[in-house]
């Protein structure tokens, strides 16, 4: 049995969105530098392909991997100064991102509230 399951489901989303707010913020504070061109991130899950017998219960099966790639979004306007921030824009992402975060945030911090419960014998 394990117990922290739903921790473990959550951790990658709130792994991502913490960089990309890292991105984002970094997107704001150059949007006054002349050539620099808009950030975001991007996530994968990826299985490897890993061919393995399992004759016990017990192994471990391959875990999912994950992927943060820090990318350049093309296809933006850009200004004069070859900048395509758009501070708009990455306010909203920025607020979008923030109450993503929150959710996660929310359903770890649900789970830790059960075993909680569970350990004081649901007082």
């Amino acid at each position: 049995m394990d117990i922290f399951k739903g921790i473990r489901k959550v951790q990658p989303n709130l792994d991502y969105t913490w960089k990309r707010h890292k991105v984002i913020l970094s997107n704001i504070a150059n949007a006054d530098t002349p050539g620099y061109k808009t950030r975001d991130v991007e996530f994968k899950k990826e299985v490897k392909n890993i061919r393995m017998k399992v004759t016990s219960e017990k192994h471990i099966t391959p875990q999912p991997e994950q992927k943060f790639r820090v990318i350049e979004v093309k296809g933006r306007l850009e200004g004069n100064d070859r900048n395509n921030v758009s501070i708009e824009r990455e306010m909203a992402k920025l607020s979008q991102n923030r109450i993503a975060y929150e959710i996660y945030m929310k359903m770890i911090s649900g789970t830790i509230e059960k075993m909680n419960r569970v350990i004081r014998g649901g007082r």
